[in-house]
């Protein structure tokens, strides 16, 4: 049964779906001209440079093992630390430019995952770094979890061996879909800068739509005005794959057209992360899953050095540490007790010959 037939994920259609095409035309057309006024103030519009790499991966070898995997005719990329006969670890990370998952920081959570015996998969989103890219239609909310499936059970996760999924940004919208969708695959879930799905439009999912939802679902334009912003001169990806905005913007822009039935909540545990500014947008999620944690960041990204122990803690645990002495007190006062009471027995106790 697919994502749709189950009535969990449903199409927006009818008089919504016309009146959304509309806003896009014109809205969009709005948007437009306000960034293009903005683009003019700031001066920066800058050109692409014609031999730019289609395709630069970055991550240091010792992390973990690059792996290539197909899942329904489209090729992933992917990173694997640790044994594979651990409970596995999805890692989602947003798009385009995945650098994030690899700072120090974040890296160190990685290889302590690893170490407490879990399988971490660290997934390129289709059209970031080594995966396979796609069209509008090949990134829509059901062939992305039809695909995210498919790619967990070929990794041998099932209903008795679920999965831990970890998504940041656009990873994080695709996390909450999978969630929904798929539940029974997920023993735990974390997302961090992704707001639910049904919130699309009052909390857009990734920063870089903010004041542009609409001018989004253009298309060939987005992908061209927001590569030649993200082109600087200096930058470490201004040659690499991570100025290729096509698949981001293809997972944004399908989830326009999507929502999430809204009775339905996601069973497995989760923990949202967000910014204090994000406050009301993480209440308004946590409706919409039975068991939720909420924590507060500077920055909902990897690189941030309150995420890695805010993680650790909410799949590895603290180790409880054993406490001996409250349980010596306890122990002394209850002997003590007994000792008393044998006392005060034996003054009581009648003599043997009464």
């Amino acid at each position: 049964m697919g994502v749709k037939d189950n009535g969990i994920l449903q199409t927006v259609t009818g008089w919504p779906a016309i009146r959304l095409g509309l806003e896009c035309i014109y809205l969009g057309l709005w948007q437009l001209l306000q960034l293009a006024i903005r683009r003019l103030w700031k001066g920066r519009r800058r050109k692409l440079s014609p031999s730019a790499s289609p395709v630069e991966l970055r991550v240091d070898s010792s992390i973990g093992r690059h792996c290539y995997i197909k899942i329904m005719g489209v090729k992933y990329h992917y990173v694997e630390t640790g044994t594979k006969s651990g409970q596995l670890i999805l890692i989602l990370g947003d798009a385009p430019d995945t650098a994030n998952l690899w700072v120090p920081s974040w890296s160190s959570a990685v290889r302590r995952m690893a170490e407490n015996d879990y399988h971490i998969v660290t997934l390129d989103l289709r059209g970031s770094g080594g995966s396979e890219g796609g069209s509008r239609r090949d990134l829509t909310p059901p062939k992305a979890v039809e695909e995210l499936t498919a790619l967990l059970k070929a990794l041998g996760v099932s209903e008795s061996h679920p999965a831990i999924v970890i998504g940041f940004g656009i990873g994080g919208l695709l996390t909450w879909y999978l969630g929904h969708c798929h539940g029974s695959m997920v023993s735990k879930f974390i997302v961090a800068g992704a707001p639910h799905p049904n919130l699309y439009w009052q909390h857009p999912p990734s920063p870089f739509c903010l004041g542009s939802l609409h001018f989004i679902q253009w298309p060939h334009f987005p992908e061209r005005w927001l590569a030649e912003s993200e082109t600087r001169g200096d930058t470490k990806w201004a040659s690499s794959r991570a100025r290729d905005w096509s698949g981001a913007l293809n997972y944004v822009r399908g989830a326009a057209w999507y929502r999430v039935h809204p009775e339905h909540k996601v069973q497995a545990r989760g923990l949202l992360i967000g910014t204090k500014d994000s406050a009301a947008q993480l209440v308004a999620s946590a409706q919409y899953c039975a068991s939720p944690a909420l924590r507060l960041v500077a920055k909902p990204e990897p690189a941030d050095k309150d995420i890695p122990p805010l993680v650790l803690d909410f799949i590895i645990g603290k180790k409880k540490q054993v406490e001996e002495i409250p349980r010596g007190l306890v122990t002394r006062m209850l002997g003590a007790v007994a000792d008393r009471g044998r006392e005060l027995t034996a003054r009581l106790a009648l003599p043997a010959n009464a």
